[in-house]
């Protein structure tokens, strides 16, 4: 049965530690999901559980600035870029204490975004700028096609439609392999400038390509902005009839995705979530102080117990002091003889004192040897090591023509 134990440990140790790994929070997992939900139209349900996880108390700093950056890019899903932007700038400061750049290089693309979905230009620009300096080893192929896409879109704006068309097919490159069901945003934006240069045969062609994939990617979002695009380029060209369909299949698509009413709901679960926060504050706070009293209570008490004991250690020293000052007191009186009579009385004690062949150290030694002390006791009181004793004793044993220690002794109480 006492054999069987370890295996039960091992076993009980080994289900514990899977257990304490499951605890922890698989932010690739999270994305994912988050990603899933924002793509069909799920947006609650992403800011919902991104909540909770934060109002959890054992989240690494890794953790909660992921937390805040998915929290984040769900509301720039819906279009809310304030709050986008509030919960980015919570998550910088967390990513800047972190010892990976990672967490920050997301933080700062994700700015350029934000910046550019909400026409934004100057400070798009100022955010692409910032990533061009950082000069950021990116592991998101995305990312960059959002840039070039974006890079494309301001010389769009400048008329300079040659540049943008070449920035907007190297981003549809790069998106076709890196993540197809986003082509759409890029394709949107290319619709935009074959609209503004009047090429409407080709704006359809996009339009079409553009509806196909978010059809076949589940996408509901990007088929509004696809359809929306399609509406403004039909006015802005004088094209009413065609604008209208469109219109009317937009409302179709809007009413499936109700984002004011999304966003109205997240605003009061982001306020919910608020509000918790501020309760977890004041009851920590509460705590804290709690912490704070009970510790000065245990510091005064310690304080108090700490000079009570020394106020007695005080009175005990002083007594032992008069003890000792007592007996020194008596030593003295004891040993007022003169030196020529404790010399005599210590050579009759002790044979080996009159010896010439032995040193005073030695003689010492001995004193303690017939005073009953070990090896080790008198090489405390001399200050040596007791293999040093040992060595002194052989030599002296030597010079007194003395077997050991116990023929020692037989000579001393023979001459006492």
């Amino acid at each position: 049965m006492i054999h069987k134990f370890p295996k039960y440990f091992s076993a009980t140790l080994f289900f514990f530690c899977i257990w304490i790994l499951g605890q922890n929070l698989n932010l690739n997992n999270l994305e994912s999901e988050v990603i899933k939900n924002n793509r069909e139209g799920k947006y609650k349900v992403s800011q919902k559980k991104l909540s909770d996880i934060l109002l959890k108390d054992n989240l690494s700093k890794e953790e909660k600035g992921n937390v805040l950056f998915f929290l984040a890019s769900t509301y720039r899903s819906v279009g809310d870029y304030p709050m986008c932007i509030d919960n980015l700038n919570k998550a910088k400061v967390i990513a800047e204490q972190l010892p990976d750049d990672k967490l920050l290089m997301r933080i700062d693309y994700e700015y350029a975004f934000v910046y550019f979905d909400n026409s934004d230009f100057t400070r798009c620009q100022l955010a692409m700028d910032h990533l061009a300096a950082q000069d950021y080893d990116n592991p998101y192929p995305e990312d960059q096609s959002y840039i070039l896409m974006q890079e494309g879109y301001l010389f769009s704006l400048d008329k300079k439609f040659d540049k943008a068309e070449k920035k907007y097919n190297d981003a549809l490159k790069i998106m076709k392999s890196a993540s197809p069901c986003n082509l759409p945003i890029v394709y949107i934006k290319l619709m935009n400038m074959y609209g503004k240069s009047g090429n409407i045969h080709k704006t359809r062609e996009i339009y079409n390509e553009s509806m196909r994939i978010s059809d076949s990617c589940n996408i509901l979002k990007y088929k509004i902005l696809t359809a929306s695009e399609m509406e403004k380029i039909y006015k802005e060209n004088n094209m009413f009839g065609d604008a209208y369909i469109i219109s009317s299949k937009l409302d179709s698509l809007r009413r499936l995705e109700n984002i004011n009413s999304t966003v109205s709901e997240m605003h009061i679960t982001d306020k919910v979530y608020t509000e918790k926060q501020q309760t977890i504050k004041e009851e920590s706070d509460i705590s804290k102080r709690t912490l704070v009293i009970i510790s000065l209570i245990i510091f005064i008490v310690i304080i108090i117990i700490y000079y009570y004991k020394k106020t007695s250690g005080i009175k005990k020293d002083k007594l032992r002091m008069e003890e000792t000052l007592e007996k020194m007191k008596q030593e003295i009186d004891s040993f007022s003889q003169s030196d020529d009579d404790i010399k005599l009385l210590n050579s009759q004690k002790y044979f080996f004192l009159d010896s010439d062949q032995l040193t005073e150290r030695q003689k010492e030694l001995l004193i303690h040897l017939a005073e009953g002390f070990s090896n080790k006791e008198i090489a405390d009181k001399l200050f040596i090591s007791e293999s040093t004793v040992k060595y002194h004793l052989k030599n002296i044993y030597n010079i007194l023509e003395i077997k050991d220690r116990k023929d020692f002794f037989l000579k001393l109480n023979s001459n006492s």
